[in-house]
């Protein structure tokens, strides 16, 4: 069974890299958002125990790029919801015409 879901997982990570490449732009967020589901799906991928005893990675890994992918989306939504907000404010201090 687990040869299946390795199977899966490798479409689908060919399906979100092919994605991420296509939006080739930092400030996009679907440029973004696939790359956190691209690590999400490698600690997926490492977390498969005949995988990683195959390639004798350590036993924590896919835990560890858990961790890194979830704090990499957590500052891309920080981010975005910062630079927002301020370009709000900076269209709230512009004057408005005919006053």
């Amino acid at each position: 069974m687990s040869i299946i879901t390795s199977i899966l997982f490798s479409i689908s990570l060919i399906f979100f890299g092919w994605s991420s490449i296509k939006s080739w732009s930092i400030k996009n967020f679907q440029f973004l958002i696939s790359l956190f589901i691209g690590l999400y799906i490698i600690g997926e991928l490492f977390e498969i125990k005949q995988l990683s005893t195959f390639l004798s990675l350590p036993e924590g890994l896919g835990s560890q790029i858990h961790a890194g992918a979830t704090i990499f989306l957590t500052v891309v939504i920080w981010m975005r919801l910062y630079y927002s907000q301020k370009s709000i404010k900076s269209l709230e201090d512009t004057p408005r015409d005919g006053n």
